[in-house]
């Protein structure tokens, strides 16, 4: 077989492609805000809220990401932060339970990459807005433990 430009350039262009794929991009966005928002969990009668970052590309060692949550309640934000770890795909911050959720009403998340020398290198602002109040749910837990067991203490299941 013989090697025509035409061929030659179809492989080079392949194997380019290929490599592109293998290394990450090292300019740019270091982190994305893959999705997010509210969870209301009838049964333990908590509701928390909780956002996905991705990385784009190499987090730097020993860095950390920050997830900073509009408290509900009013008050301090709620934040969470999380020591970068080598070719994570994922980064997932979730609150401890909330309180004082409105429906329709935006609460802020700011997600930051921060080096280990405490310097800013990115922050993603993200928007939460649940559909419901957390009035929706029960005043008392339905259930307790780890079995979902019925709890005693909930005049509602009478």
């Amino acid at each position: 077989m013989i090697a025509t430009p035409a061929r030659t350039f179809s492989v080079g262009a392949l194997f380019l492609i290929a490599l592109s794929a293998c290394s990450p991009e090292e300019s740019g966005d270091y982190i994305k805000v893959g999705g997010g928002g509210f969870v209301f969990n009838y049964r333990i009668a908590e509701a928390s809220a909780g956002v996905i970052a991705e990385p784009q590309r190499t987090l730097p060692a020993g860095g950390t990401l920050e997830a900073r949550f509009d408290n509900p309640a009013g008050g301090p934000p709620i934040v969470i932060a999380k020591e970068v770890t080598a070719n994570r795909k994922r980064y997932s911050f979730t609150t401890p339970p909330l309180t004082g959720v409105k429906g329709g009403k935006a609460y802020r998340v700011a997600v930051r990459v921060i080096d280990d020398a405490g310097t800013e290198l990115q922050s993603v602002d993200y928007e939460l807005r649940s559909e419901f109040d957390q009035s929706i749910l029960p005043e008392k837990a339905l259930t307790v433990g780890p079995g979902y067991d019925i709890n005693p203490d909930n005049p509602e299941q009478e």
